[in-house]
């Protein structure tokens, strides 16, 4: 089998939030984006990978609930892991951008640092330093 891309799918309940906090305040770039009569996406890049976003289309989004969309799912088994440069500049500009960032910076038991927040859905996003 050969593994051409990979990507994280992550369905957002509040797509514009999750777009923003993704593309504005990650700073991710957006590869694509579509819109659909039921259904609205954007594809980040994230590296060597991608994190597709994908929600309601906006006429949908105050309708009746959707187990599709809104289903949040047991939100602390997943923990995207963003592997950064300098842990510590990535949370100077995060900070700039947002200000809703928990914790501030740790150490992790190999020495790097990192920190973690959250984006608007709950899904637990994770910038750290590569092991040395």
């Amino acid at each position: 089998m050969e593994i051409r891309q990979f990507r994280i799918t992550l369905k957002a309940r509040r797509f514009e939030a999750s777009r923003r906090f993704y593309g504005e305040i990650l700073g991710l770039p957006q590869v694509r984006a579509w819109q659909g009569d039921s259904e609205r996406g954007a594809l980040f890049q994230a590296g060597g990978g991608f994190v597709e976003l994908r929600g309601r289309a906006a006429h949908l989004e105050t309708a009746e609930r959707d187990e599709a969309f809104d289903y949040q799912g047991p939100s602390h088994k997943l923990t995207l892991t963003l592997v950064v440069a300098s842990a510590e500049q990535a949370y100077e500009r995060l900070l700039l951008r947002d200000r809703n960032i928990p914790g501030g910076l740790t150490t992790e038991a190999g020495g790097g640092l990192c920190f973690e927040t959250h984006d608007p859905d709950g899904v637990k996003v994770r910038l750290r330093e590569p092991e040395s």
